[in-house]
């Protein structure tokens, strides 16, 4: 180890020109790489400063001594931006006759010797710190990461966005470098977000000279790749191979292919690779002109001078135990020459954890279920009809699901209720308590000063001979020590009053038969033991009504108990089940004509352009009162390397067989006269044409169903679905003449 000391002289500074938020930073650097640095803090008023930078020698293999170093004085800015600026420059000659006497010589040998050297006084010019203030400016960044959420307002009828904040968040600002399609990006800082998502980044930001030679770790932008590339191709220019970054060999080769284009300007000529200058106007006077690649601050058709950041964000959190990125700007989201103070607002995405805080404080004497899982409460019918769409989710934009599975039951309850219950009728039926395991608990976390995450389970337990759950206020108001922000406890679920258990699917069972539910809540005050006081027992009603919220629920969860249709096989592909079931059960060639002839799986189908082909298929739900929920079905025809046309909708059209209403989904069946809110399915067939197989080649039919149940959150189309698939060869003697001849000689 070795050491470079001296003193800094600072007495050419004027007193009025002095910055004291100005940090210095000495570095020994070698072959562009920073051996040892020592940050200066100068002081007001101080006209001299010691300084000493430790470091290890750079001493080539089967060499004795070490090789010279350059000693830099400049702002405090990371490695490659103090090489990258005017600075103090001193060149230090560590050979034994320049430097002291070593340190340990006889415990080391020469290359190993650490050596210590006195550089003396090293004058700081007025000038060059006059650059250094007006190249170096501070800059702050005042933020928010927010998840912004959708809001229904029922007395409104309409939907409005909030913006929960997102604690404990972790944000890095990132610079962003753009060299034709080679991006670099230079972390600058980072914040972490405090409880109501908001952050504050402080920085001290440097005039760069253009110098992409030294950076390390560029990568090629997709994105720009593509615009520049076709931008090139446009113009007749190829592209030479890519280096790993920034090359002038490559400038050159460029600049010679632009210059050699078709559409190059007479006057353009490559420069030699020796005279070649690294500029931004040299390869712009052979290259296309692209407004928006200068838009977007891409070398050359912008010219570089960095003074002013250009940023992007990314944003990470640990949530659920896993650290997620929430937040990530590509390269064409740059902010390019950020003011010395930004404010911005960075939306999360749906994997980071957000504190609920668009709620009002929950009134005394009632309760209102707010949200069914993430289907609002307004949007599920309370309408008895005919027809009966009480329980149906959006049964207003006839789409009309009924509900399946785990049901997150979320509300708003006074603070003078501590503990509930929840009864149900089914069908009309009488009412009754709804017990365990259908009445599940659920746990939410509560946040202390430093942001960490307490755990709180709230279950069902029996007092006093009732199943009840505690309110999140009767939890408050047993643990005062709890902190609060703003007279809040934070939690991370305000609203969840519990979870509404129909499935098991240990046992592939429901745990409630499909049918119709309505629910209400029984609620109790408790006593100083933290019991039951029986007798404030009250059905809690609506807040501002006298009687019970109307919660309807129409459960439908899926049967998977065995359904087998004769011929058709039960694979991991298709499940023999009844919700839904759907399988092809014939294809037929030239249906109804004298050349009529019928196709296995596996067969060799040679097609004219005129032969007819028609599938006979079948998609059923099960016609009784409970079920009939089938949401749609698409058919679609897979071939070659991930090629796809899909039946029925775009080639040819479905018809009865003889079923009346074929879809293909529920609101063109509802047109076709299905009884709404049900629809069995049925029957179907749909009739393409030879010509419709763009060449010759083996074909999967792959048929697709599903129901319009839903857990109030995912789309019912990926719930409850089957599927069935059949393969073929179809030969077109005009496409593939020699293979059909062969195919008839075989036949």
């Amino acid at each position: 180890m070795a050491t470079i000391s001296g003193t800094l002289d600072l007495s050419q500074i004027p007193e009025q020109q002095f910055d004291p938020q100005l940090q210095l930073r000495a570095a020994v650097v070698r072959s562009g790489a920073v051996l040892g640095s020592a940050m200066l803090t100068p002081k007001k008023g101080a006209k001299q400063m010691a300084f000493e930078v430790a470091f290890q020698p750079p001493v080539l293999p089967h060499a004795r001594l070490p090789c010279p170093v350059v000693l830099l004085i400049g702002p405090d800015v990371g490695d490659v931006e103090l090489q990258s600026l005017e600075a103090l420059r001193v060149e230090v000659d560590l050979r034994a006759e320049k430097a002291a006497k070593p340190r340990n010589a006889r415990a080391a040998g020469p290359a190993e010797a650490a050596r210590d050297v006195d550089v003396g006084k090293l004058e700081l010019p007025a000038a060059l710190y006059g650059r250094w203030l007006i190249l170096c400016r501070t800059y702050t960044i005042y933020g928010r990461v927010v998840c912004r959420q959708w809001q229904y307002d029922p007395e409104t009828g309409r939907w409005a966005f909030c913006d929960a904040p997102v604690p404990g968040a972790r944000v890095e600002v990132y610079d962003v470098d753009c060299f034709l399609w080679w991006c670099w990006r230079n972390l600058i800082a980072t914040a972490i977000t405090d409880i109501n998502g908001n952050f504050t980044i402080v920085f001290r930001w440097c005039c760069l000279m253009w110098r992409p030679w030294p950076l390390r770790n560029w990568t090629v932008d997709p994105d720009l790749y593509a615009r520049i590339h076709a931008l090139l191709a446009g113009a007749g220019i190829p592209v030479p191979p890519l280096p790993p970054g920034p090359d002038p060999l490559f400038l050159q080769q460029l600049a010679a292919n632009a210059a050699a284009s078709p559409g190059a300007p007479r006057r353009a000529s490559a420069p030699g690779i020796i005279n070649m200058p690294a500029s931004a106007e040299t390869l712009r006077g052979v290259l296309p002109q692209s407004a928006e690649l200068a838009r977007l601050r891409v070398w050359p058709w912008w010219d570089w001078d960095d003074c002013d950041p250009d940023v992007v964000f990314r944003v990470t959190q640990v949530c659920h135990d896993e650290t997620r990125v929430i937040y990530s700007e590509s390269n064409a989201n740059v902010r390019v020459d950020i003011p010395t103070t930004l404010n911005v607002t960075l939306l999360a995405n749906d994997q980071a954890c957000c504190l609920p805080s668009c709620r009002d404080p929950e009134c005394p004497e009632c309760l209102d279920v707010t949200w069914v899982s993430c289907t609002p409460w307004p949007q599920i019918s309370t309408d008895g009809g005919p027809p009966d769409l009480r329980g149906y989710a959006y049964a207003g934009a006839t789409l009309d699901r009924p509900f399946y599975d785990t049901l997150r039951i979320r509300g708003g309850v006074g603070w003078d209720v501590d503990y509930f219950k929840v009864q149900y009728a089914f069908n009309g039926g009488p009412w009754t308590d709804l017990a365990m395991p259908m009445f599940e608990g659920f746990t939410r976390n509560w946040y202390d000063a430093l942001l960490n995450t307490h755990a709180v389970l709230f279950s069902p337990v029996v007092k006093s001979g009732q199943t009840v759950i505690m309110t999140r206020r009767h939890y408050e108001d047993l643990n005062p020590g709890i902190p609060r922000f703003g007279g809040a406890v934070i939690w991370d679920d305000f609203d969840t009053l519990f979870l509404l258990d129909t499935f098991d699917y240990t046992l592939k069972t429901a745990l409630l038969p499909d049918g119709l539910y309505q629910l209400r809540f029984v609620g109790y005050a408790a006593d100083a033991g933290d019991n039951l006081i029986l007798a404030s027992e009250r059905v809690l009603p609506a807040c501002g009504e006298e009687k019970p919220q109307p919660v309807y629920i129409r459960l439908d969860n899926q049967s998977l108990a065995p359904h087998i249709v004769p011929g058709i096989p039960c694979t991991p592909i298709h499940a023999c089940i009844a919700e839904p079931d759907c399988y092809i059960r014939k294809i037929c060639i030239n249906e109804g004509k004298a050349s009529e002839h019928c196709i296995s799986a596996c067969d060799i189908a040679v097609l004219s352009a005129t032969d007819t082909l028609t599938i006979h298929f079948t998609v059923t739900c099960p016609t009784t009162a409970q079920d009939g929920h089938l949401g749609g079905y698409w058919l679609r025809a897979e071939y070659g390397v991930s090629q796809v046309f899909y039946i029925g909708t775009g080639i040819g059209t479905f018809q009865p067989d003889p079923t009346f209403e074929v879809g293909p989904d529920y609101a063109s069946a509802l047109l076709q006269g299905a009884p709404r809110p049900h629809w069995y399915g049925g029957d179907y067939k749909v009739t393409i044409t030879g010509a419709d197989f763009p060449q010759c080649c083996a074909y999967l039919l792959h048929l697709r169903a599903w129901k319009r149940t839903t857990d109030g959150c995912t789309d019912p189309q990926w719930v409850h679905a089957n599927e069935f698939e059949l393969s073929f060869t179809v030969l077109r003697p005009e496409l593939c003449p020699d293979v059909c001849k062969d195919q008839q000689k075989l036949a």
